[in-house]
């Protein structure tokens, strides 16, 4: 068990630190393509690569691991329950990521990878309404201080033109998301694998934003191909597909198959952390004094949220 619990953090590690730079590549790729195009190509290549991952561990047969419960890369949808799979992909990617997209449109990689960093005390309240898991007053206390730090950030960056209103509310929207994503991921952990979990989520999320791409293009299919003459577009695209949908999610999916939430939520400070710095050493993003104030207040908080002891009700 001890071993598991090892692995299961560096998954959480791992995936965290890949998504540390996916706000970046983002803007990159949003600098070439509208959201839903960004998404449909991101999707599109991160599906048609687990699909033959899956094919391959399907034709090993249903392998268990070795406590006896699912392996984390076995692959056999046959006789399964396909609606909370489905429900799943819907909440992650589809609707975190057009709140993710469209919020780094309206802001920029550092204020986005900041906001996100408000996922563990959001899962915090999640799990005392879900799981029944009683905050304490340090908690509470903590969690107030990073929300200050975010008003702070918003204030300050909005003076210099850097935000739009909108695009925080955006960003809170896939923080809601990434919580739901999590509490499903942890409760689905006992029926499907990390290899199934991740390669539906991928495959409804090509689905949906193909089709929201070519509304948003009228069917235009030079409008669709245009961003691939960029070659800064193709390398985000790389990126965000295989190290971003694929590797990232199949260690999350997998670290939550041992992990409780609030552990595998908590891995959100790493996040933030790469985000800042990618954003401001290669995009040369504004970072004043008072964003560094703001983002110290914002991770010490989340830091003490998640250090602090919960009470089981």
């Amino acid at each position: 068990m001890e071993r598991q619990i090892k692995l299961a953090t560096l998954g959480a590690l791992i995936g965290n630190s890949i998504f540390g730079f996916s706000f970046m590549f983002s803007r990159m790729a949003l600098n070439v393509a509208s959201p839903f195009v960004m998404l449909m190509y991101r999707f599109i290549l991160a599906a048609v690569l687990l699909g033959a991952i899956a094919g391959i561990a399907a034709k090993k047969g249903d392998r268990r691991a070795a406590d006896g419960g699912i392996h984390w890369l076995r692959f056999s949808l046959k006789g399964q329950k396909m609606l909370p799979l489905l429900l799943l992909g819907l909440v992650q990617p589809v609707l975190y990521f057009l709140c993710e997209s469209y919020g780094i449109s309206m802001t920029n990689a550092t204020f986005s990878g900041v906001i996100i960093a408000l996922v563990p005390i959001v899962a915090l309240a999640a799990g005392a309404l879900v799981l029944r898991e009683i905050p304490s007053r340090a908690q509470v206390l903590w969690s107030v201080v990073s929300i200050l730090g975010v008003v702070l950030m918003t204030l300050q960056q909005s003076a210099e033109g850097a935000i739009q209103q909108l695009g925080v509310v955006m960003l809170f929207g896939a923080v809601v998301s990434g919580v739901a994503f999590n509490i499903l991921s942890r409760k689905m952990s006992v029926q499907f694998s990390a290899l199934e979990r991740t390669t539906v989520m991928m495959a409804v999320a090509a689905v949906i934003f193909t089709a929201l791409a070519v509304v948003e293009c009228r069917g235009d299919l030079a409008q669709l191909a245009a961003p691939l003459h960029s070659g800064m577009f193709m390398a985000a695209m790389v990126y965000l597909s295989v190290f971003s949908s694929i590797m990232a999610f199949l260690f999350i999916n997998f670290a939550s198959n041992t992990l409780p939430v609030a552990k595998t939520t908590a891995f959100c400070n790493l996040t933030t952390a790469i985000s800042m710095f990618a954003g401001v050493v290669f995009l040369h993003e504004p970072f004043g004094v008072m964003s560094l104030i703001a983002s110290v207040m914002i991770i010490l908080g989340v830091w003490k949220v998640q250090s602090a002891d919960t009470k089981s009700k």
